[in-house]
């Protein structure tokens, strides 16, 4: 779906969404709490869902320290035509990141090590030209800024090359720091405190997974059914045998409801200070003094002069995006069990026969914009004016 398109059929439909909500604007409150306005804010969803062959959502709107609004469209289990809610399970993906990054930064400021660390010093070996280059500092990994290029001589610091392998070795420093591993600490520090009872690392790692105490195939039987759209045979296609990782990169399974705890907890700047949290959402600097599109596990930017941090995740039969408005204390939550929700952030570029090394998948290396995703674009359209 081009991004010409996406924005053409929004510019048909926030029209009539607008008109469903015809009092005077008296803010986000009063457009959750007009059933007309959410009803066609639903439907606009439905038609964003159906229009990129995703076979379930499950979405959010927190606002003020409450989930204000959510609502299940399309089906968890297309062939049992079970409708998700705000109760039913995803993987995640890299939305885990944002996790990750609580947990180093709380290593951080507590002094057990420094983003300054040079990588060599927890064993990390990034291969290739990289290795344990002590130039590489833990920072660059959580910015994404490790890897430069041909221009820069591949030297850190200069450019932003989102590589999710690389942010997941920051679970070494992590564990040598705490001596406990990323997943207790994120149990221990997040999950339980903040009451996410029904969120864990992935169950296909069955030692993290033991951490909670549940049972893995009962767990399993609550989350949604992941898919992939054939576009060729145009049809849905159930993922079977894949096995998702955990790490602080990426392979939390979590849902609706236990996200907006998360998202109220850092409206009320729990896990971290406030001035911490500003320091997380604030982009990346790089060696030439150009702000970049990321922070420290967060993307960032501005939305009509506003900030706003978020996440995708994107991996094999699901995608999620976490966004936040943290001026207005709203966040916006969507879980889908395709990879299509995500899929306008990344730049994907087929391969030109007989010239695969021209292939470079993420070659734009992840829009810098959050309302490159219609379902982003939306939201912000609909309740940041």
């Amino acid at each position: 779906m081009h991004h010409r398109s996406i924005l053409f059929t929004l510019l048909l439909i926030l029209p009539a969404l607008f008109a469903a909500g015809q009092q005077q604007d008296t803010g986000i409150a009063s457009r959750l709490s007009d059933s007309a306005f959410m009803t066609s804010f639903r439907q606009h969803l439905e038609k964003l869902r159906t229009r990129y062959h995703i076979p379930g959502i499950s979405v959010g709107i927190v606002h003020n320290g409450r989930l204000a609004w959510s609502e299940g469209l399309g089906f968890a289990d297309v062939e049992n035509k079970k409708v998700p809610d705000a109760h039913t399970t995803y993987q995640i993906a890299s939305v885990t990141k944002t996790f990750g990054a609580v947990i180093l930064l709380q290593l951080a400021y507590d002094n057990k090590l420094s983003l300054d660390d040079p990588i060599s010093r927890y064993g990390i070996n990034l291969g290739a030209r990289w290795g344990s280059d002590p130039r590489i500092r833990l920072k660059h990994l959580l910015t994404h800024t490790a890897m430069g290029g041909v221009w820069n001589a591949y030297k850190p610091g200069y450019q932003f090359r989102y590589n999710g392998a690389w942010y997941q070795e920051l679970g070494k420093p992590i564990h040598k720091a705490s001596g406990e591993t990323f997943g207790q600490l994120l149990l221990d520090r997040i999950v339980k405190p903040l009451g996410m009872t029904e969120t864990v690392p992935s169950p296909d790692d069955s030692t993290s997974f033991r951490l909670t105490g549940l049972d893995s195939a009962t767990y399993v039987k609550s989350m949604a059914i992941p898919y992939d759209w054939m576009k060729k045979q145009r049809k849905l296609e159930r993922i079977k045998g894949f096995k998702y990782g955990f790490g602080p990169a990426a392979g939390m399974v979590s849902n609706v409801t236990d996200l907006a705890k998360y998202a109220i907890a850092i409206d009320e700047r729990k896990m971290l200070s406030g001035a911490q949290w500003d320091t997380m959402w604030a982009p990346f600097v790089n060696r030439r003094g150009k702000k970049i599109q990321y922070g420290q596990g967060w993307f960032t930017g501005k939305y009509k002069g506003e900030q706003v941090v978020w996440h995708t995740g994107w991996w094999t039969g699901y995608s999620a995006l976490f966004l936040k408005v943290p001026s207005r204390n709203l966040t916006f939550i969507v879980l889908a069990n395709s990879q299509d929700l995500s899929r306008p952030f990344y730049h994907i570029v087929q391969p030109i026969p007989g010239v695969m090394s021209m292939f470079h998948p993420f070659k734009k290396n992840l829009n810098k914009r959050v309302d490159a995703s219609a379902f982003a674009k939306l939201f912000l359209l609909s309740f940041v004016r």
